[in-house]
């Protein structure tokens, strides 16, 4: 699987052009539009890489310096992020994971992880940031998290916008999926 295409907030991304710069693996990635919304600082734009650097499960080869991921589509995600900034540094003894990012480190506590499984068909993460705010982090098969939205998310201007851009990426043969956050309070998760 290549990174190609992406949507965030109401805007998407990936001219479907040859990259003119250097890609990381199962990258193929080329929109100077979406680098200059990154570094304009775009909040739907910054949110949605960070959650590709934080929602996976991959570990980093220290002796080589890469990272080991249980599925080509990880990389992709994960590699993608990085490639825009957003790096997945590694995670201590404590399931604190460090993101270098262009405004410096982030550090998010891992207090939960649910595998991607074939019946689950997503995967997620809590994690807890610095100031102890606790968020619930999913992506999967467009079909599986568009049933665990909220009817008020179902009918945002966001979700409709971003249901029709992936149905186009869907008709263009790519492999599609969404990402989708909660906030939780300490009772939620607990």
């Amino acid at each position: 699987m290549e990174f190609k295409k992406f949507s965030a907030g109401s805007e998407f991304y990936g001219t479907g052009e040859k990259p003119t710069t250097r890609q990381l693996p199962n990258v193929n990635f080329h929109d100077p539009k979406m680098f200059e919304n990154l570094k304009n600082n775009d909040k739907d734009l910054v949110k949605t890489i960070l959650m590709l650097a934080i929602c996976h499960d991959i570990i980093i080869d220290e002796k080589k310096g890469v990272y080991n991921a249980a599925s080509p589509d990880e990389l992709a995600l994960v590699n993608a992020a990085k490639q825009f900034g957003y790096e997945f540094a590694g995670m201590n003894a404590d399931d604190v994971m460090t993101i270098k990012t262009p405004k410096g480190d982030m550090k998010f506590k891992r207090l939960n992880v649910c595998e991607f499984t074939s019946t689950r068909k997503r995967m997620s993460v809590i994690v807890e940031d610095k100031d102890k705010n606790i968020f619930l982090m999913c992506k999967g098969a467009d079909s599986v998290i568009t049933d665990r939205l909220s009817k008020e998310s179902l009918q945002g201007k966001i979700f409709i916008e971003t249901d029709r851009v992936v149905t186009r990426f869907a008709n263009e043969g790519l492999r599609t999926l969404y990402l989708a956050q909660k906030k939780l309070n300490r009772k939620q998760w607990e």
